[in-house]
């Protein structure tokens, strides 16, 4: 069968472009990877769950709406350094407490948190450990309806303890949208935060 030059030169140029494609597409997540890491701020908003030990002795857990907001400085592709502010918000209930009683917890401070991320194309994972210094208020009234003020004065604490987390984001320019899981250890109990959030990378 003859092939005349044409036919070849067309050949020759679709499978020029078709490897031209293939070599952009496969160096695509390590451009992504090499994007210019920096400083960053953020805000996210999510689903608290606020546990601490109240002054009767009994444990409070709760779920409540919460926000942080975070700036961070990522210095190479790998590690980088986070501080947030956390605010849990302030759940209250009703609770068997003798006569149904009622309860209320805040919880809000400071966090600091290393990061590791992982060498994942598309998208960053990371890990993150670090201390959170958190200030929380708890009260319990045995007798709401009661006349009398209730014999529990309101329990303040300020702890400064571990936080550790994990989660992953997807950048796109100078702009990450992530979700995330974190964890602390206050007031007597475990608090974790759930949240979605976005940056900016200056």
């Amino acid at each position: 069968m003859h092939v005349n030059s044409d036919d070849r030169v067309r050949r020759f140029g679709c499978a020029a472009g078709v490897a031209a494609l293939a070599l952009l597409l496969l160096q695509l997540p390590e451009a992504r990877a090499a994007d210019p890491p920096g400083l960053y701020l953020g805000g996210a908003f999510g689903q608290a769950r606020v546990a601490a030990s109240l002054p009767n002795a009994a444990q409070f857990r709760e779920d409540h709406s919460a926000f942080k907001v975070m700036a961070g400085l990522r210095p190479i592709p790998v590690l980088g350094a986070e501080i947030a502010y956390v605010d849990f918000g302030h759940p209250d209930r009703l609770a068997g407490l003798g006569p149904p009683g009622w309860s209320d917890v805040s919880m809000k401070g400071a966090a600091a948190f290393g990061m590791f991320y992982l060498p994942v194309p598309l998208v960053d994972v990371y890990a993150k450990g670090g201390f959170a210094r958190l200030q929380s208020t708890a009260n319990v009234n045995p007798c709401p309806a009661c006349l009398i003020p209730a014999a529990f004065p309101a329990l303040r604490r300020t702890n400064t303890s571990w936080a550790a987390g994990a989660g992953a984001q997807f950048k796109l320019g100078s702009v990450a949208v992530r979700g995330e899981y974190e964890r602390f250890n206050a007031a007597g109990g475990a608090p974790y935060l759930l949240s979605v959030g976005a940056s900016w990378t200056f």
